[in-house]
């Protein structure tokens, strides 16, 4: 459960709540299971904190420090992730249908069994090192906008739709 002095510190405003993350850099925000649905948290310092299963669907998290935040099984439906920073941040399970992750650094991100929607943008997102095994909802022409390297790993179902789309080119 979210600590609620965090929980309402969030919820006054991004300057408040950032100037609280740089007076108190050891305290790991805990917003697990927090509702923070249509919230502006853009520019917001979340990194390292822990949004497990938090809701926080129609959100702006543009510009956001999710760097190796907990969001196991969060609800980001419709969220605006553009521009995040999201290194070594943990999505398994989350749900990220139709979000804007334009921009966004996933590199190294945990997106293990992780739900996306034909409508979720990926242009120039970077997913370096990222792990979608198991991730739904995706098509090749989506991730092939997206950075990727040979340490991407990418469900079953597009690394074969990829081989194909390559032999297609031959």
């Amino acid at each position: 459960m979210a600590n609620l002095d965090q929980l309402n510190l969030i919820k006054q405003g991004i300057e408040s709540w950032n100037q609280w993350r740089e007076k108190n850099p050891d305290i790991i925000p805990d917003l697990s299971e927090s509702d923070l649905r249509q919230t502006n948290l853009q520019k917001a310092n979340l990194s390292h904190a822990n949004l497990q299963k938090a809701k926080l669907q129609f959100s702006n998290l543009t510009g956001a420090d999710l760097k190796e935040t907990n969001l196991k099984k969060a609800k980001l439906l419709e969220s605006n992730l553009q521009s995040t920073n999201l290194k070594n941040a943990n999505l398994e399970g989350a749900s990220m249908m139709e979000a804007n992750l334009q921009y966004a650094d996933l590199e190294n991100a945990n997106l293990i069994n992780t739900q996306f929607s034909e409508e979720v943008l990926f242009n120039q997102t970077n997913l370096k090192g990222a792990n979608l095994e198991g991730a739904t909802g995706l098509s090749s022409s989506q991730i092939s906008l997206a950075i990727k390297d040979k340490l991407t790993k990418l469900p079953d179902y597009l690394e074969e739709e990829m081989d194909d789309d390559f032999l297609l080119q031959m």
